[in-house]
Parts: structure tokens; sequence; C-alpha cells
């Protein structure tokens, strides 16, 4: 059984005004939410990666997503996890990973160390931010990393064995736009 309520004004409850019902709803559109409302969500999960390099330049750790603002005034919450790890035999390592807009490195990042000694290390961390790129044009979103210090910098995505013991992390990266 189907019920239809129609009616052309509410009454508040203390009776001191109207709420005007007409058209409320139509034509609400993602661009027309509330400043904070979230309007898109992108997320992307990766398994096994590892990415290492000696290099100071930035490299690609495989964490992409490409999208396109609702609007130039939209805001992104972005938030990666990764586990960083160095089998350090006697070398001190250091590595950096940060957030690109395009090819513009962001502030949102940060970095990982660990002084001589053996064995293996990992720390999984997650990393979190707001971008503004005041942009309604497409834009990628990638997580680059480097070798701080020029001795093997480690980005590491999925498992690997430490000693008889399966270290399982798989990585997310997602992105909420929220309306500005």
């Amino acid at each position: 059984m189907t019920s239809k309520l129609k009616t052309d004004v509410l009454e508040t409850v203390s009776g001191s005004g109207t709420i005007a019902l007409t058209n409320q709803l139509s034509g609400m559109t993602s661009a027309s939410l509330p400043a904070g409302s979230v309007i898109n969500t992108y997320h992307q999960q990766l398994g096994t990666n590892d990415i290492t390099t000696t290099s100071s330049s930035f490299v690609a750790t495989g964490l992409s997503i490409t999208l396109t603002p609702v609007s130039s005034s939209s805001k992104f919450y972005i938030s990666y996890s990764h586990a960083p790890h160095q089998n350090t035999s006697g070398y001190n390592y250091f590595g950096q990973h940060y957030l690109y807009r395009d090819s513009t490195q962001t502030l949102i990042g940060g970095g990982h160390r660990q002084d001589a000694g053996s064995g293996w290390m990992t720390n999984t961390s997650t990393v979190t931010g707001v971008d503004s790129p005041a942009t309604a044009s497409a834009i990628t979103y990638t997580v680059k990393m480097n070798s701080g210090n020029g001795n093997q910098g480690y980005f590491h995505i999925g498992s690997h064995l430490d000693g008889n013991d399966a270290i399982g992390t798989n990585v997310f990266f997602t992105i909420m736009e929220i309306a500005g």
C-alpha cells in the first residue's frame, strides 16, 4: 500500500512560523551541498609492492588516484598508510614519502629512520592531511618516496617474511572531497 502526504506549509512547533516545502529537494546536486559535506570518496588498496631507492629524487610508490573536483572550492581530506621497513645490516636508513598533486609536492607526508643494526624492522603508519587545490580540472594525487640520506630507502606495501613469520600489510589510499 502506498501512502502520500501532500501539504503546502508546515507550522513550527511553537506556532511562530512556517516551513515552506515547495521544491526544497528538487534539483539537489553534489555542488549544492552545504560546506563541510562529503561530496565524493576515492579509494585505492594495494597488496604487495616494495619500492626501494637510494636516490634523492622522488619515485612513485604505486599509490595514485586521478579525480576531477566538483568545485574549485572543494577541499580534499587525504589519508594513506604504508609500512616502511629495512634490513639494517650495518647501515643507517632514512626514507621520506610525500603526497604530490600532479607534479607539485604537498606538505602531506613524513619520513622514517632506522639506525645501524641487524634484522628487519617494519612499522605501519598512516599519514593524513587536507589539500585545497583550488581547481575544477582533473588532478592526480600520487604518493612518492626517496632516500633521504643516499642509503637504501624502503616503502613497503604487502607482506614479507621476517624470520619464519609472515608480516602482512595492505596499504590504502583514501581521498574524500569536502564541499567548500
